[in-house]
């Protein structure tokens, strides 16, 4: 464990710790589940969600609370606020809202979805919802025919339509650029497409990327994307931009950066080794700020331009602090 904690302090520099202190507010343990989405709900509220429905409400002074979810057999994988409502798509073809005024859970299961994970979730101007997905065994790391799936959905979660399904891949990631404009990260196990559609009907072909794309993001003018080199999602990590040459970048020991954020004149990049990776956006350097060293980071929220809330394995939950 050692060796490899050295090989990786020689493949990325570490990042200065003078003006940056890491605040654990909940210590990370193998025994317990993960929290696999974070997701700001009011100016001062942050849910974080995961594995086997755990649900947690967090402040920005570090208070937090369980949320009673019911569904606590089922893995949480995002978390959405649209106006009054709270959307959370799970691991087994079931959505759940929770509302606002009413202070409840309404739950919708799909039963021709059954056996597949709604994976990533926008909302769109129109007011429907967008989710994709595949297979449950893709997202939980096994060898599976992907099944994957991009549907629509009205905000009361009555009527569910498949607009894009591919037996051979699995999406991975949605992203909504222009009012007219979604980006789709679809994987074969070998390679990542970019998709885009202007009328949620036809598909283009984009942009082509050898590896898993876990997750896309329009930072400025840019559309950037991570994940990891193959399915190995241990290993390596890669990050880049879209149609930019010498993409993507990779990241040796770190495994597959799961999700990223814009901080400053940085995208943060969180990683399954427990690290932040801090990318500049005009020069492309990058640098590695330890965290939580054998406890996976897999997601983050800005909480102000000091302050980030990292969340990940074993109920991990921390606030990176940059003075």
């Amino acid at each position: 464990m050692k060796q490899k904690i050295l090989i990786l302090l020689f493949v990325l520099p570490v990042l200065n710790v003078f003006g940056q202190r890491v605040q654990t507010i909940l210590q990370g343990s193998h025994t317990d589940s993960s929290f696999y989405h974070v997701a700001r709900i009011s100016d001062n509220e942050f849910w974080a969600g995961g594995e086997h429905g755990i649900l947690k409400s967090i402040d920005t002074l570090g208070n937090f609370k369980s949320i009673p979810f019911p569904h606590s057999g089922l893995d949480i994988l995002k978390i959405l606020r649209v106006d009054d409502y709270i959307y959370i798509i799970t691991s087994n073809s079931i959505i759940c809202r929770y509302d606002f005024a009413a202070k409840s859970f309404i739950t919708k299961q799909f039963p021709k979805f059954n056996g597949k994970c709604f994976y990533d979730l926008i909302s769109l101007p129109d007011g429907r919802l967008m989710v994709c997905g595949g297979h449950n065994g893709i997202a939980q790391g096994d060898i599976r025919f992907p099944r994957g799936f991009i549907a629509l959905l009205d905000k009361d979660l009555n009527e569910i339509d498949v607009v894009w399904k591919s037996f051979r891949k699995f999406v991975w990631s949605l992203l909504q650029v222009q009012k007219d404009e979604i980006l789709a990260v679809s994987f074969n196990g070998f390679r990542s497409r970019i998709m885009k559609s202007n009328n949620f009907e036809q598909w283009k072909k984009e942009t082509k990327v050898k590896g898993l794309i876990h997750e896309i993001a329009q930072f400025d003018d840019s559309i950037w994307y991570s994940g990891s080199k193959n399915i190995r999602y241990k290993s390596i990590g890669i990050w880049g931009k879209k149609d930019q040459r010498n993409s993507p970048s990779s990241t040796d020991h770190t495994g597959c950066l799961w999700s990223m954020e814009q901080f400053k004149e940085n995208v943060l990049l969180a990683s399954y080794s427990g690290n932040l990776i801090t990318v500049d956006t005009k020069t492309s350097k990058a640098e590695l700020l330890s965290i939580a060293q054998g406890y996976s980071l897999y997601d983050m929220e800005i909480i102000s331009n000091s302050k980030v809330l990292v969340v990940g394995h074993g109920k991990g939950l921390y606030f990176i602090n940059f003075d």
